[in-house]
């Protein structure tokens, strides 16, 4: 904020003191009015308005960097009407009430897409509660009456699960610190359950698996971690196009952070897709290959793992496979209960 921008956006009001000035100056010469008295006079009216603008302009430059100074400091941006000073003219009065309308009209808003999104999440939580009791009566059904389809059958319930399953854990995923519990979880444990969960799909893909170095424990939620792993082991399944699948589980341990690492002899991922396959919605040239890729897994992968203080990263080259490792940082962890 500038004084010389502050008068030219008051040119108006010079032109008329200008005006004003030049009349009392006709007056004061037909009076025959001695030329200092002329100059005197026209010093005067300038100066004094000069005086009194430069003063209003310090008066306003310093009550709006004190709202710039406000607004840098708050996270919540939509609270500044309640930090700023008291006014001082009606100017500012006026100001902050309309701030402060603002604010409140903001506030509903807020307030209605919250409530709106609350409910969204308890249906689909409630959906999804209920569609779980078919699924499972459809898999007591195929297991009770084995015949030539029973295990295609099996194979798309399972299916149906597994999508049902991401949708739950995409609708809580906006609030994980609510729903989680960190606790010790040993990688071995972590990855024989992944294993044994996907048997069947790992059995029909004549997958050799490999561990090395999962006798390490570290600090997680073992429930949204069981499902960060088992969406990496289905891409995996899913982008294979070789006669035997091989997954590699190999943990490490350095000093700042533990490693879980999950390689795989897929198609693997192109460079040009790789610095985008944690993007929502991205499915690469595989997934238009794969027309059942939602591009949701990798997404909620790294969002969860985000939000449980994990890190997660993609290695890969086309046609020699894919390496996706998860890093949980080492310290001190809280127990909730």
């Amino acid at each position: 904020m500038r004084y010389t921008v502050y008068l030219k956006e008051r040119y108006g009001q010079l032109l008329l003191l200008g005006g004003a000035v030049a009349t009392v100056e006709i007056f004061l010469l037909i009076l025959q009015a001695a030329g200092a008295l002329q100059i005197y006079t026209a010093f005067c009216a300038f100066g004094v308005y000069f005086l009194i603008s430069y003063g209003e302009f310090c008066r306003k430059k310093r009550y709006f960097s004190r709202i710039e100074e406000s607004l840098s400091g708050l996270d919540k941006k939509y609270l500044l009407p309640e930090m700023l000073d008291p006014p001082g003219c009606q100017e500012e009065r006026l100001m902050r009430e309309v701030l402060r309308d603002l604010e409140h009209s903001m506030a509903d808003h807020v307030n209605y897409y919250k409530n709106a999104e609350k409910e969204y999440k308890e249906y689909i939580e409630l959906w999804i509660h209920e569609v779980k009791t078919p699924i499972a009566a459809g898999k007591l059904m195929v297991e009770n009456h084995r015949d030539v389809l029973s295990g295609e059958l099996e194979e798309e319930l399972g299916k149906i699960e597994a999508y049902t399953e991401q949708a739950l854990f995409y609708a809580r995923s906006a609030h994980v610190e609510k729903d989680y519990l960190i606790r010790p979880v040993s990688l071995e444990s972590l990855v024989t359950q992944a294993v044994k969960r996907n048997k069947k799909a790992l059995i029909a893909r004549k997958t050799g698996i490999h561990m090395e170095g999962l006798d390490l424990t570290v600090y997680s939620d073992e429930r949204w971690l069981a499902f960060i792993l088992n969406q990496i082991l289905l891409n995996s399944i899913k982008y294979c196009d070789k006669e035997t699948l091989r997954l590699d589980f190999t943990g490490s341990g350095g000093k700042e952070r533990i490693c879980l690492s999950v390689r795989d002899n897929g198609r693997g991922i192109p460079e040009e897709d790789l610095e985008r396959i944690f993007e929502k919605g991205f499915t690469g040239s595989k997934g238009r290959i794969q027309t059942q890729a939602t591009g949701l897994g990798l997404y909620l992968c790294r969002k969860l793992c985000g939000r449980l203080g994990h890190g997660i990263e993609a290695l890969s080259q086309e046609g020699e496979g894919c390496e996706i490792r998860i890093y949980f940082p080492k310290g001190s962890y809280v127990e909730l209960r």
